[in-house]
């Protein structure tokens, strides 16, 4: 995906999000003024590189739109979101890859408040854009089950084991990990 500047949601891009994201009647309290107006300041933001208070005045307060953005996060909405993109067909599906690449920068600005889970499914669709880091910097789930299938192996004949295979082991897993210093969950 390539990086474009920002641009106001279109009425068939708007309506193709309005119907992956709540709807605003199943929740309590004061009902959202405007939902475009606030898409379109999360959408401002996650494309720029600046802080949420540059956000211009004509999309809204940014505390708003921040937590909007953070509320739809561990709903898992914008989960569905980044599986939508992942999933679309990239030669025919126009609007969807109009909205790819903001979609994955939202969710990018999300990364830190998302689970563990959220953060390895953003990995495994491949979607480079919505990765806080380089993907080997990231955990790798596959690698620490194996990891872990082998311990345990290893332990149950330790006397039979070559020396240094546990500190091979436990240096395998810490790689599993990933390296937090680069995209550090919360």
């Amino acid at each position: 995906m390539r990086p474009h500047p920002f641009h106001p949601l279109t009425d068939a891009e708007f309506a193709l999000l309005s119907r992956h994201l709540p709807s605003p009647e199943n929740r309590r309290g004061r009902p959202p003024a405007d939902r475009r107006r606030t898409l379109n300041a999360i959408f401002w933001v996650a494309c720029s590189s600046g802080p949420w208070k540059d956000l211009p005045a004509e999309y809204g307060r940014a505390d708003t739109a921040h937590r909007t953005l953070r509320r739809w996060a561990k709903s898992g909405h914008m989960d569905l979101l980044l599986t939508l993109v992942a999933n679309r067909d990239r030669g025919k599906d126009k609007i969807l890859n109009a909205l790819a690449w903001r979609i994955c920068r939202a969710w990018r600005r999300i990364s830190r408040i998302v689970g563990l889970g959220s953060l390895l499914l953003a990995k495994r669709l491949a979607l480079r854009p919505a990765l806080p880091a380089h993907p080997r910097f990231l955990p790798d789930a596959d690698l620490s089950e194996t990891v872990r299938r082998l311990s345990r192996a290893a332990a149950k004949n330790a006397p039979g084991q070559p020396p240094g295979i546990f500190a091979a082991l436990a240096k395998t897993m810490s790689l599993a990990g990933g390296r937090p210093r680069y995209w550090r969950l919360r």
